[in-house]
């Protein structure tokens, strides 16, 4: 055995891998366009869902369309698939493929290679392959539409020479196993970014068939010491040749020894041998991105297969806001009756004595509240969509390290952060797009736009989607996963989550840290004076619906 195999330099990072929001809403709103995200792994990109306006979402965003190699669709619904076609003559682009360059791709019939994987329920492939003859597109290369298929479901389409269109390879019908879930429906070991990782789907609970995917990274592996290793290979690279089959590009080992799974060792004319690189120690990533559903998954094996998530994302349609953080009226009512409750205890205290029950009492705000929430849950589960609770019961079921909420109702604007991050600052200044674009503009030369002065109705936006966090936080944190005090993060059209590890590192603790004590700050201040204030340089200036506290 060759000893020298690792690279003790090169201090060990896994992969980046970041998951971009495309679309957060069930809407659309002039911020949000409707359900789409991307998992890029540096080089390879993987969509899942792709709603009507994902493609005009990809352009603004800073990823390459020309790297996305596949796409995953988590139910049939509208606003979850009208973009797949857009976004295939996309980055399949026909212009100037000629007659001939059609019949050799005609020719080559069942045996055509895909350019592009589509994985998704019954119906996808008869939906695309439909769509593309209706709208007579061209392709250049093909693409392959692989159906999940329940215990009595047939493929919506075939896939004969005769069926498929001339840009389309043949798909897999892939049925569930007896537990009901899809496991590792494509590959290990393919792709470029993404090599190694496998998906697998399980059932969600939904108005129509919908899935859930979970995507898990190999073990992560130690570098190979290349340098030590060119010379070890360069050396025995006549002999190398005269193996059966030949080895006639000895670097080319070098690749046998990372390949996934990893491989045997490998032996050389001497006989030592060459073994691929140990485990790292680092435990392997996992993402668990669910469609539509009224909370988790009704499948206990698919819910096992979620466990110890990296990260969570989940759709939170419906939500309660409490009536401190609402706006109007009512919310003021509320929020001057906690007030006056806590001068009158001060005035009872000074005064030595009780003023009496009815008079400190004052507002009996939590059954309103509780029943006001049980009527959201009940709507929500009759459409087959989610409320905070049941994102945060299931998050810390599973034992989520980060959890990411979308799919919000129609009710809830995206706030217009200036930024990209997940950890804004609830009181940073507002962009000036009406949706919250990349900054600065992606794809563009132009200067960059300055933001605007935070206002009383984006401060408002923000203090509601974060009450929907708040809610989810309640019931997750409970798990005694560590005295971290993690934070749901609200989706954002633009919104960056990166990886780096399963566990949080140490950049993330301090985010999240610094982000809860902020809230904490932010949400009292104005659930009991109506705003906050907000530091503009040397000075401070008051932002809400009340006026500052002392000037009424």
């Amino acid at each position: 055995m060759v000893s020298v195999l690792l690279d003790k330099a090169k201090a060990k990072r896994q992969a980046p891998v970041s998951v971009h929001f495309l679309g957060t809403c069930g809407g659309p709103l002039v911020s949000r366009a409707c359900s789409s995200l991307a998992v890029d792994f540096g080089n390879d990109i993987w969509i899942f869902d792709a709603a009507d306006g994902t493609t005009g979402r990809l352009h603004q965003s800073s990823l390459k369309m020309s790297n996305i190699s596949r796409i995953f669709i988590t139910h049939m619904h509208a606003d979850h698939t009208l973009g797949l076609v857009s976004i295939l003559t996309q980055i399949m682009c026909g212009v100037g493929v000629s007659a001939a360059d059609l019949e050799r791709q005609k020719a080559k019939g069942t045996d055509r290679k895909a350019d592009i994987n589509i994985f998704g329920p019954v119906g996808l492939r008869k939906l695309i392959r439909t769509s593309l003859q209706l709208v007579g597109a061209t392709l250049a290369g093909a693409y392959a539409v692989h159906e999940l298929l329940g215990a009595d479901e047939d493929a919506s389409a075939g896939c004969s020479a005769e069926e498929m269109l001339v840009n389309e390879a043949v798909g897999k019908d892939i049925r569930a196993s007896e537990e009901g879930v899809w496991e590792k429906i494509m590959d290990e070991g393919t792709g470029k970014g993404g090599r190694g990782w496998s998906v697998s789907a399980g059932p969600l609970d939904h108005r129509v068939p919908s899935q859930g995917y979970v995507l898990n990274e190999p073990t992560p592996r130690e570098p190979l010491d290349t340098a030590s290793l060119i010379p070890i290979l360069t050396q025995h690279a006549a002999a190398l040749k005269q193996y059966d089959p030949p080895v006639h590009h000895p670097l080319s080992v070098l690749s046998h020894l990372t390949s996934l799974p990893p491989p045997p060792p490998f032996v050389l004319p001497d006989g030592s041998s060459l073994h691929p690189p140990p485990l790292s120690g680092q435990p392997p990533r996992k993402l668990v991105i669910f469609g539509d559903c009224s909370g988790g998954t009704p499948n206990s094996t698919f819910q096992a297969m979620c466990a110890d998530a990296s990260l969570l994302v989940h759709e939170c349609t419906n939500a309660h806001i409490a009536e401190p953080y609402q706006k109007g009226e009512k919310g003021r009512r509320l929020r001057v009756g906690g007030l006056e409750h806590s001068l009158l205890k001060k005035k009872e205290v000074n005064m030595g004595h009780p003023l009496g029950e009815e008079a400190i009492k004052g507002p009996n705000v939590g059954e309103d509240a509780e029943k006001k929430r049980e009527e959201v849950q009940k709507k929500a589960r009759s459409r087959g969509h989610s409320t905070p609770k049941e994102v945060g019961e299931f998050a810390k079921a599973i034992k989520a390290r980060r959890v990411v909420i979308n799919h919000f109702s129609a009710m809830f604007p995206s706030p217009r952060y200036h930024t990209s991050s997940p950890f804004p600052s609830l009181l940073s200044p507002t962009s000036p797009f009406p949706a919250p674009t990349p900054y600065p503009m992606t794809h563009s030369s132009d200067p960059p736009i300055p933001p605007l002065p935070l206002t009383s109705t984006e401060l408002h936006t923000r203090i509601i989607m974060q009450n929907i966090a708040d809610q989810v936080n309640e019931v997750w944190n409970g798990d005694g996963l560590g005295e971290v005090q993690r934070q749901c993060v609200p989706a954002r059209d633009f919104m960056v989550v990166r990886i780096p590890g399963h566990e949080l590192d140490e950049v993330e603790v301090d985010e999240q840290g610094e982000m809860g004590r902020e809230v904490k700050e932010v949400m009292a201040s104005w659930a009991e004076d109506g705003g906050a204030w907000v530091k503009e340089g040397k000075e401070k200036r008051w932002v809400g619906v009340s006026e500052a506290p002392g000037e009424t």
